[in-house]
Parts: C-alpha cells; structure tokens; sequence
C-alpha cells in the first residue's frame, strides 16, 4: 500500500499499516518520506505515480489542499483510498471525490479518529440503544495544540478551526444523533488560519439534528501543548447524563438511568481505525463509517464557516428531500 505524507499523523498511519503486516511505500513533496519510511521499515519513493503503481490502498496524509488531486489520481488508477479529514477543502471537491470513488467501486474510508477512541464509540451505542432517552443535547469539546503550519500559511485552503478541527465534535454529533438540519456557529480569532505562536482561536457551532436533538461543539487551538489534545463531553436525555473528560482519572461518568459498564480506556483509535479499514479491503466486514460520512461533515463544517462570517444561521436540507 501507498502512504501519502511524512508528518506525525502520517506516522501514526504508517505505524498502524505496519502492525496489520502491510508492505509500505511513502511519498512526500516536502522531502521527508526517506527518513520516515527508513524510521519505520518502510520503503520512499519519488512520485505520486510510482507510490500509485500497483498498490491496493492508498492512505492520504498530506495537507488537505493535496487531497482532491490524489483521491482523483487514485480513483483514475483503481485505487482503494483512506483518507485523512477533512476529506476535502470545500464541498465541491469532496462531492467530486465520493461521486468518482462510487461510479469507479473504488472503497473510500475517511479517518475521522474520533469514531474510534473508546469513549466516543461507547457513547454512540447507549445512545442507539436508547440509554438517555429522548430529548438530547449535548456539547463536545475538543482542545489542542494549534497544528502544524502547513494547515494554514503554506496551504490556505485547508481552511481554519471550524473547517478542520471542528469536524472531530461535529462527526461525533453527526454519527450519534443523525442528519444536521441547521447550523449557528461563531469564532474568536483567526478564521482561516491556525493560531499563531502564543495567541488562540476558539470556534462554537450549534447543530440541531433532524430528530430535533441540539449538539453545541467547541473547538479550541491552544497557545501551548499541554495537554497536546483534551477531548469532553456532555450528553443528557430524559433517561440520564454521561460525562467525559479525557483529563479525568475515571472518564466516563453516568448519572441517572443510562447506566452499563463503560470501558473507555483501549488502543489508539488510529490503530484501531486502520485495522478496520485494513479488514474491510479485503473482504470484511464494512466499517463504521464511509464516504457519505465523510462527505456530510464537509458540508456541516463549511455551512459552521459560512454561518461565522455572515453572523446567520445556515440551514442545511434533510438527506431525501426534494
């Protein structure tokens, strides 16, 4: 398989890639795929195409302004394809990526992480199961260290806090309590790019579901890196609350009756994901999420980043409707 990037989430990948016995060639514009791939026992190679040329998979780790260019090249190629989030710089490309992956059978999986760190995938299945009741709302939080300059100064279109990290809070939301109907969101500091050294941005969007549930997500890029990554939440119903913080000894806590043993400690959500995925190209089962996914996320962020800078509430329509 093929993995696109040399950064610290592309390490992270190729690590995984590694633990499931995949034979791995890099590639990376920005010169460093040899000492990655040397770093990991994988093997670097100059071109998109040769890192192409008859790989099964290809996982894209690049900024997300390369995405488009290496979805389409893999999907013209045959390629199945994982991809990093946000799968694409605005909605057009990603609709142009999911519609090109379906009419080519090519297998799409977005990596949005979240889906696979234990506290989040326990809460999507008490909620399923009705654990809170009826009446949801919830906030998600996620705090980090600002990323990596590329994010913003050396590749502008891919997009600031609400179009990036955002998407974690807006995922989980989306995958808990289903289609997103209207979108209210604002920022403090740079909308478009990431935090410069020593400053913070913090970006709010209010969701409400189709269902009529309402999930607040709050986004946070740091002056400082630690902790690198804090993640919480906090979801009631009229069956009961369950709180999260990733800072707390004990994560989980669940008042009321949405009761059940919690386990939220296990492995990385990035092994876990590739694991899946990795299953998935070979004939197993389908994983817990897919292009559309991917794609609806894309269009809730963009609608989060269209409502901040116009100060309105942008609605956003039901998936069947006319």
């Amino acid at each position: 398989m093929a993995l696109i990037g040399a950064g610290l989430i592309a390490r992270l990948h190729l690590d995984a890639w590694i633990s499931t016995g995949a034979s791995v060639r890099v590639h990376s514009k920005d010169g460093r795929a040899p000492d990655l791939a040397r770093a990991c026992g994988a093997r670097a190679v100059d071109t998109l195409d040769e890192a192409l040329d008859g790989a099964d998979v290809v996982d894209i780790c690049s900024p997300t302004s390369s995405h488009h260019e290496i979805a389409m090249a893999a999907v013209a190629a045959g390629v199945g394809i994982v991809c990093e989030k946000p799968l694409a710089a605005d909605v057009t490309e990603a609709e142009e990526i999911v519609t090109a992956a379906e009419r080519a059978g090519v297998r799409l999986c977005p990596t949005h992480n979240a889906r696979f760190a234990p506290a989040f995938a326990r809460l999507h299945d008490l909620v399923a199961a009705g654990g809170i009741g009826a009446g949801a709302v919830a906030t998600f939080d996620v705090a980090g260290y600002h990323p990596r300059p590329w994010t913003g100064r050396a590749s502008a279109r891919s997009g600031g806090i609400l179009t990036d990290q955002m998407l974690h809070g807006v995922d989980i939301a989306y995958w808990i309590f289903g289609d997103v109907v209207r979108v209210h969101a604002h920022y403090q500091g740079q909308l478009t790019a990431p935090a410069p050294e020593g400053a913070f941005a913090v970006g709010t969007a209010v969701l409400t579901h189709a269902d009529g549930a309402l999930s607040r997500i709050v986004s946070r890029w740091t002056a400082t890196p630690d902790p690198p990554i804090r993640v919480a939440y906090h979801v009631s119903g009229t069956g009961g609350t369950v709180l999260h913080d990733s800072e707390w000894p004990q994560e989980i806590k669940v008042f009321g009756g949405a009761g059940g043993a919690f386990a939220p400690h296990g492995e990385s959500p990035f092994l876990a994901e590739i694991r899946e995925f990795s299953r998935a190209f070979q004939g197993g089962p389908e994983p817990r999420l897919g292009p559309r996914d991917a794609l609806a996320a894309v269009r809730i962020t963009q609608a989060a980043a269209e409502s901040a800078s116009t100060g309105r509430a942008v609605e956003l329509p039901v998936k069947g409707a006319a």
